[in-house]
């Protein structure tokens, strides 16, 4: 059973959703945990929600091993341009990560701010 967020509060499900309907290039966001369980999803038909977040969540650690070897600090965020479009991981805290495809028609800049605002909500 889901616990109902509390008066005032956006839950994890809202915000994804909200992300999608306020940027239509966004094809799928998924609220991730680090080990990569999907705990909020609002994504197309043909993406699994579960695939996204296992993969997101290990491209977040993998990267994160990265920055750590080359004393980088801590990751925040990660994307790839692909040629069918992007893919945004945003760190959210110690324990989750958003992660979002896009079409490749984005504009970046406005696809950052976006996941960014939505990343810092989850916190």
């Amino acid at each position: 059973m889901q616990e109902q967020a509390l008066e005032g509060q956006t839950s994890d499900q809202e915000i994804v959703e909200k992300l999608r309907r306020d940027n239509p290039d966004i094809a799928a966001a998924v609220v991730a945990t680090a080990d990569g369980f999907s705990v909020a999803a609002d994504t197309g038909p043909n993406i699994s929600a579960d695939m996204l977040a296992a993969l997101g969540a290990d491209l977040l650690e993998r990267a994160a091993r990265s920055a750590q070897e080359f004393d980088r600090g801590q990751i925040h965020e990660l994307y790839l341009g692909c040629e069918n479009g992007f893919l945004v991981v945003a760190r959210c805290g110690q324990d989750l990560a958003l992660i979002c495809l896009a079409s490749s028609t984005a504009t970046l800049g406005l696809l950052l701010i976006d996941v960014r605002r939505a990343a810092g909500k989850l916190q």
